[in-house]
């Protein structure tokens, strides 16, 4: 099977994984085949990438870090929590002739917030992530999630809590420290629940006015937990996810050392970024690059390093980074190639995709091609690029060749 864009989905296409309704249902099992009517009603929901077998690819498998299934169900049970919320506290479907409450109007009325927000959903979700990652190999990260508009923060903070438990692995946290943050970084964004709807659709274009709006959300997620009662961990990771190490983040440009987030005898510098926070913040932007909204092009494992690189230091702690990239294959089961460098000048452009990733070597994995330099499908062509050392491939994204690093855009401010 191959993951692709929604641009190359064919009519006849059979789905190698299903895909579900914003509200949990499956709506198209495995192996379903793809009809004009089904290509244009998941541009509709905003589903921007599927997977699919093709021939020559029967033997492909992704490897993911947790199972796919655990994974959709912690989305849907952390969406149903959430409107539950909204909805109690009045901001769920409104009557337009009505103006629903404000964030302080809502917070004004703690006891209220308590009552009607469900914190054991969501400590169920990090027990079950938190089971999961103990069979999980704490050294590779494999993220292959699909977005869609209507669960996209869901998605997002539950990939988020994998990558930072991940990191708090190999900076030898004890369990429960790593448990509390993968509880923490579910709820870091909890404070979009008092937003309006228009602003929780990640593809909307804000005002001036409305982006403001939005990054309240770390002082509304804060305020939340506190009167919710939770850790400290996770009310300074909501309130503080979005700091960046030379004080430029918000919402009180703290600042950071860029020490390892150990910790230490004494209390911290004032003013300085809570560790748990740091992880965050690398997961965060990790996956923003690599998972971003539909319709913004997601950058290859390669692409994302870069961009890492360049934040690392002056916004994101540096020793957490480089932990990080310590831990994101270059090449894993499944990544779209391109073919650079061929003497016979025969393959130069033909695209296909990692069947086999080489540890020891690792811009050398094993590749089938699938489709020529005019993309069309050809017979699959398979060999070992540590035998075929006069071959060199780079990574494309989906339905595109790569573009440059600097086009990226990451999606965690």
């Amino acid at each position: 099977m191959i993951q692709i864009a929604l641009k190359e989905l064919r009519v006849g296409h059979a789905l190698a994984r299903s895909i579900y309704r914003d509200t949990g249902e499956i709506m198209l099992s495995t192996g379903y085949k793809v009809t004009p009517e089904i290509i244009t009603r998941l541009s509709g929901m905003g589903i921007d990438r599927v997977w699919v077998h093709e021939e020559g690819l029967e033997d492909l498998e992704n490897e993911d870090t947790i199972p796919e299934i655990v994974v959709n169900q912690s989305v849907l049970l952390l969406r149903k929590t959430i409107l539950s919320f909204r909805s109690k506290i009045g901001l769920g479907k409104i009557n337009p002739n009505e103006t629903p409450p404000s964030p302080e109007q809502i917070l004004s009325k703690p006891e209220r917030v308590k009552e009607v927000f469900d914190l054991a959903a969501f400590k169920k979700v990090a027990a079950d992530i938190f089971q999961e990652l103990k069979r999980a190999d704490p050294s590779i990260l494999y993220i292959t999630g699909t977005r869609s508009i209507g669960n996209f923060y869901q998605q997002q903070s539950v990939e988020c809590a994998i990558v930072a438990a991940f990191l708090a692995k190999r900076f030898n946290y004890s369990p429960d420290e790593v448990e509390d943050l993968i509880l923490a970084v579910l709820l870091m964004d909890i404070g979009y629940m008092l937003l309006p709807e228009h602003l929780l659709n990640p593809m909307t274009k804000l005002t001036l006015e409305e982006l403001e709006l939005k990054r309240r959300h770390a002082d509304y997620g804060f305020d939340i937990l506190r009167i919710c009662n939770t850790s400290l961990i996770c009310s300074n990771i909501a309130l503080q996810h979005h700091e960046r190490q030379d004080g430029g983040g918000y919402p009180r440009k703290l600042t950071g050392s860029n020490k390892p987030p150990v910790r230490t005898t004494g209390s911290a510098p004032k003013g300085s970024i809570n560790r748990f926070a740091e992880i965050a913040a690398v997961a965060l932007d990790y996956v923003s690059l690599i998972a971003p909204p539909p319709g913004i092009a997601a950058q290859t494992p390669i692409g994302s390093i870069k961009f890492l690189v360049r934040l690392s230091g002056s916004k994101l702690n540096s020793s957490i980074v480089e932990t990080l990239l310590s831990m994101i294959p270059v090449y894993s089961a499944g990544d779209r190639i391109m073919v650079t460098t061929d003497p016979t000048g025969e393959l130069i452009g033909f695209v296909g995709v990692v069947t086999k990733p080489n540890t020891r070597e690792q811009n050398r994995p094993s590749i089938v091609l699938i489709y020529d330099r005019a993309g069309k499908k050809i017979p699959a062509i398979k060999m070992n690029l540590w035998e075929r050392t006069s071959i060199d491939i780079k990574e494309v994204k989906l339905g595109e060749v790569s573009e440059p690093i600097e086009e990226a855009v990451l999606y965690s401010e």
